[in-house]
């Protein structure tokens, strides 16, 4: 089975690599693809058997690679929220994956796959029970509101309304406090992004997950860009934007 990974966090897709090869079934990863644009490419010329595709990537949403070529290849959605679920039966998906999932559900959805075929129809009936399901599920969760930390030998637990910001950078998580301290933080910023607090924090890119309590200023950069300045900032010379596909919501979050 040639799977296809589209997933543009190097923790997140080494997590679910890891976990589809450690599985019964005889899987080869065949390509990782990190933003549409690549995607677009590969995809022209190459196929697989079936593609895990995160739904938000750097340079947009992955629905826009399915709705371009016409891809009928099964494909598993993976993503932190749940309101894509019905956008994301318009392709040819058969199933969809709220993070952090499970070595179970995804091996659940992994026998889907295998128990596909030609002649299966989703059965759009049942999408309301799905959705359901789904937002019960999202219902039971609690928002992570202490984040534990290590200095050194001594570990921290630090209170959400003391974070700034977090940040991706290469493969590692960092917090950065309102006091203007930094710690690494075990986890993926994907999966982090859905523990938090909506009212607290918002993931304005790829990198970046922030507090309304860290914005300086935020300023039109061009038609369609906005930039942010933090109030601690992890380098003065970084310019940090908003993703274009972002700002309406950000804008709706600055407004509650």
């Amino acid at each position: 089975m040639d799977i296809v990974i589209i997933e543009d966090e190097d923790l997140a897709a080494n997590s679910l690599e890891n976990m589809l090869l450690k599985m019964e079934y005889p899987i080869t990863i065949k390509k990782r693809l990190e933003s549409i644009e690549q995607s677009l490419d590969w995809f022209k010329n190459n196929t697989c058997d079936l593609i895990l595709s995160d739904i938000h990537l750097g340079d947009g949403e992955s629905f826009e690679i399915f709705e371009t070529l016409k891809i009928e290849i099964p494909i598993i959605f993976t993503t932190a929220f749940d309101q894509y679920a019905i956008q994301s039966f318009q392709f040819f998906a058969i199933d969809y994956l709220l993070k952090p999932y499970d070595k179970l559900r995804l091996d659940n959805a992994i026998k889907k796959h295998i128990n596909f075929n030609e002649n299966t129809v989703v059965d759009y009936s049942q999408l309301d029970k799905f959705l359901t399901q789904l937002k019960a599920g999202g219902e039971q969760k609690e928002e992570q509101g202490r984040f534990l930390v290590s200095k050194g030998e001594t570990l921290l637990s630090i209170e959400s309304h003391e974070i700034a910001y977090f940040m991706a950078e290469n493969k590692s998580l960092f917090i950065f406090t309102t006091a203007g301290d930094s710690y690494l933080y075990d986890d993926t910023i994907s999966n982090l992004e859905h523990k938090l607090s909506e009212k607290l924090f918002f993931k304005i890119n790829r990198k970046y997950i922030i507090s309304h309590l860290a914005i300086k200023t935020i300023v039109k950069y061009s038609q369609n860009r906005l930039k942010i300045e933090l109030q601690t900032p992890v380098n003065t010379n970084d310019l940090i934007f908003v993703s274009s596909n972002r700002i309406n919501a950000f804008k709706d979050w600055l407004n509650r």
